[in-house]
């Protein structure tokens, strides 16, 4: 397995957007690098087709209500990064880096509620998938 590129450690950031450090990546457990589909032959034979996956995991970012909050400045520019169509950014997560796009066909790729009504901090979610 090739290892992957180390940078600074601890660090979170999307393109040029430093997140915040207790933001949490949760479904890092809920892929699988290995693609399987299996059928029977008429004789009831198992046939499996296995192939390993290169690209296409699924990043799913939370700000979880009393972890992190988000400022009005991260949610306005995380909304302007989501509105670039087939847009890749670099996400560089605990000093790894990875090439992402928005997971739009997993929709919304951005949600986000205030935490007091017209208020200026946010919690919310970030969907993208690795490329």
């Amino acid at each position: 397995m090739r290892p992957f590129l180390r940078l600074e450690t601890a660090m979170k950031k999307l393109g040029d957007l430093i997140l915040p450090d207790s933001l949490q990546w949760t479904d890092w457990w809920e892929w699988s690098p290995v693609a399987m589909e299996t059928a029977r032959t008429l004789g009831g034979a198992p046939v499996v087709w296995s192939q390993p996956l290169a690209k296409g995991r699924p990043i799913t970012l939370e700000a979880a209500d009393e972890v992190t909050w988000l400022d009005r400045a991260t949610v306005e520019a995380l909304d302007a990064m989501a509105a670039q169509p087939g847009a890749v950014f670099t996400l560089i997560w605990e000093g790894v880096s990875r090439s992402v796009m928005f997971r739009h066909q997993d929709a919304p790729a951005i949600s986000f509620q205030p935490i007091w009504p017209h208020h200026d901090l946010f919690t919310g979610t970030i969907k993208l998938m690795e490329i």
